[in-house]
């Protein structure tokens, strides 16, 4: 993958400027596999928009280096110029970028830098995303020979020598010339995502007024002297009511909507791309600016935690950040928040379309892979009427294995559970890994501490003697919810049993170990242990 770094005006905010970061570096075209050698390293020019690109520009983040691989070629750059999100102003803004470069035969001229690469980037946030589509559309019109009235028109090239590029009026090698935009169009919390995005949700009532709010994916247009080719890349934020709002009338999934979008603090227990990965968008946007091929790509910022919880969550996150402020090495821990989320985060998922049911092999987790598929408001049924009777009892086996989980008390002695799914069958079943002969049963962590540093000696320094019976070899554990997966078994000699029973001692005493959680939820550090266990795709 390719390496990133931000060059600032000022260096406070830096955190807070991550996430406009990682956006922008999703317009990097830094594929070294598609990318060819070139004489000097690259700038492109990107005009941003929007709440998130309005707090990167007030941090000062006013660059992007990319490091491609390619020797000849790094850094390639891209500069960042924020301007208000008028879709005319936006059209305008890229039709100002010069045309460079020019390809014998083809005839072709690309826009900034020109040459054998080359790509304007036009990246939005929010309703400045939605606008930012609305002048990507007005571009495609105006390759067509549409102008729209207001806009700018895309300049066409006349007739030029195909050896030299000269223009001429006649004789065998004066042929049309072109002039090739090639834009690349991020979209960060696009309303109009064909699936989740608030407004292509109504887009049929929107129609009734000649609106059509659905962005359309990265397609080409040409016309005499001019083409435009567009690779778009969306980026919905999980949950939040702009980009991901559900697909039926469930309160708990509006009510987790409207959360998400008023609490974003959820965001801050970290998460993952969902969807299109960042190596497929990488080689799309690397393939449109060297070759000028069209491509749509869709992903979801997945959230570690549900934001219907932020409310449980927020105040002990104020308290750590102050404990955090004051030097205080204590981290508290929100176990409640944690026990109630495998429960509720069936109630909250059943409102999307690519939720995976029991019957599926999902524990109610969600595949985020449908959100280029148009799909109005009451259109779709998530579940089957077999399904939706299965819910209320699936709850119920939920909210039992999520404050076992939290609170080991409440196992009465049962080893680790775990949350499973048998495809074709609609309900949950909890089952629970035997902890190994001796082994302490793994702890809630209500809160942490910094403390020194015991070496790994240590933890095995009681020898016991278990029996040469099947045992736990390892269990892994954590203290925050979500889907935990527990251990592999297999027997031991009685020589050999010693060693063992007491490395699953080790492990299963670690109260802060891995667990995974349905896709979207969970703590921090369980979003990636288990979701390839816990259901096929």
């Amino acid at each position: 993958m390719a390496a990133m770094t931000i060059t600032r005006k000022a260096r406070r905010g830096k955190r807070a400027a991550l996430l406009g970061a990682a956006a922008v570096m999703t317009v990097g075209l830094s594929v070294p596999a598609v990318i060819p050698d070139a004489k000097a390293a690259l700038t492109l020019n990107a005009v941003t928009t929007g709440p998130l690109f309005r707090i990167a520009d007030a941090l000062g983040l006013n660059s992007v280096d990319i490091t491609t691989g390619v020797s000849a070629l790094d850094p390639l750059t891209i500069s960042l110029a924020y301007t208000n999100s008028d879709p005319v102003n936006l059209n305008n803004k890229i039709n100002l970028f010069p045309f460079g470069g020019f390809t014998p035969v083809a005839a072709t001229f690309k826009r900034q830098p020109g040459g054998t690469l080359g790509a304007a980037i036009l990246a939005g946030s929010g309703q400045g995303a939605y606008n930012s589509a609305l002048a990507y559309q007005a571009l495609l019109s105006s390759a067509q020979g549409n102008t729209l009235p207001g806009y700018s028109a895309l300049e066409a090239r006349g007739r030029v020598n195909s050896v030299t590029g000269v223009s001429c009026t006649s004789g065998l090698t004066c042929v049309q010339g072109t002039n090739v935009t090639n834009l690349a169009v991020l979209l960060v919390n696009n309303p109009g995502t064909p699936n989740g995005g608030l407004y292509a949700r109504f887009a049929p009532i929107l129609n009734l007024f000649g609106i059509n709010p659905v962005t359309p994916g990265g397609t080409s247009a040409s016309s005499t002297g001019i083409a435009l080719n567009a690779a778009t890349v969306g980026l919905a934020l999980g949950y939040n009511a702009l980009s991901d709002f559900p697909a039926t009338l469930n309160p708990f999934s509006i009510a987790n909507s409207l959360l998400a979008t008023v609490l974003p603090t959820y965001l801050l227990g970290g998460g993952q791309i969902e969807g299109d990965s960042l190596n497929d968008i990488y080689t799309k946007l690397g393939l449109l600016a060297t070759l000028g091929i069209s491509s749509s790509s869709y992903s979801t910022f997945v959230p570690n935690d549900l934001p219907l919880l932020e409310p449980l969550r927020l105040p002990v996150r104020i308290i750590n950040a102050v404990l955090n402020a004051v030097g205080v090495p204590i981290t508290l821990g929100t176990p409640l928040a944690a026990a109630l989320q495998p429960a509720l985060t069936i109630l909250v998922n059943t409102g999307y379309t690519d939720v995976q049911t029991p019957s599926e092999g999902g524990t109610y987790d969600r595949t985020y892979d449908q959100s280029g598929v148009y799909t109005p408001f009451l259109s779709k049924a998530p579940l089957t009427p077999a399904q939706w009777l299965a819910v209320p009892r699936n709850f119920i086996t939920s909210l039992v294995y999520g404050f076992q989980l939290e609170f080991p008390l409440l196992r009465f002695g049962r080893g680790v559970p775990t949350l499973t799914a048998t495809p074709g069958n609609n309900y949950l079943s909890i089952t629970y890994t035997p902890a190994a002969s001796g082994a302490a049963a793994p702890k809630s962590t209500l809160a942490t501490a910094a403390v020194t540093s015991v070496p790994a000696t240590a933890a095995f320094s009681v020898a016991s003697s278990p029996p040469p019976t099947v045992q736990a070899v390892t269990v892994k554990t954590a203290s925050t919810g979500g889907v935990r997966h527990g251990t592999t078994t297999k027997a031991v000699p009685p020589a050999a049993s010693a060693t063992q029973g007491t490395a699953a001692q080790a492990t299963s005493a670690d109260a802060g170990g891995s667990r995974s959680a349905p896709k979207g939820v969970g703590g921090s550090e369980r979003a990636k242990a288990g979701n390839s266990a816990k259901k096929p795709r």
